[in-house]
């Protein structure tokens, strides 16, 4: 499988139909070193780019033309080493369940402090991927 990420260089796409949202979620994310941010305000759009293989994808719930579930179901099923990082308004206890049963790596609820702490988890989510690529190229 052709891997567009380097050691130093992260690929994240973001899916979020809502152009504010969007826009605050690179500015919170810029400041991060090594990534790059590719942003899609559908999920027809970034499927089509799967094959960049991103590292992380972050999506919302609420979609045009899919459902954000159905878009998790799909990227697992073409790729299950992408990470998924949910951030949606949505706040129902059994949605969240099912989505971590499709292995999401974390759900946000969307919130002004939400934006701090996706960079957190995104930067501790990087560090766990560099130590895995460090173990296979050491075996």
């Amino acid at each position: 499988m052709n891997n567009t990420n380097t050691e130093n260089n992260y690929k994240i796409f973001v899916i979020e139909d809502n152009r504010t949202e969007g826009m605050l979620l690179r500015l919170s994310l810029t400041e991060m070193e090594n990534i790059e941010i590719v942003i899609f305000q559908d999920a027809e759009s970034m499927i089509k780019r799967l094959h960049e293989n991103p590292v992380i994808v972050i999506a919302d719930l609420i979609l045009p033309n899919m459902s954000g579930f159905d878009l998790i179901k799909q990227i697992r099923a073409i790729n299950e080493n992408i990470r998924v990082i949910v951030v949606s308004a949505q706040r129902n206890i059994d949605l969240i369940a099912e989505l971590q049963a499709e292995g999401i790596y974390n759900y946000l609820v969307k919130s002004e402090a939400c934006l701090n702490y996706l960079k957190h988890v995104i930067e501790d989510l990087l560090i766990v991927i560099q130590h895995k690529q460090k173990i296979v190229k050491n075996d």
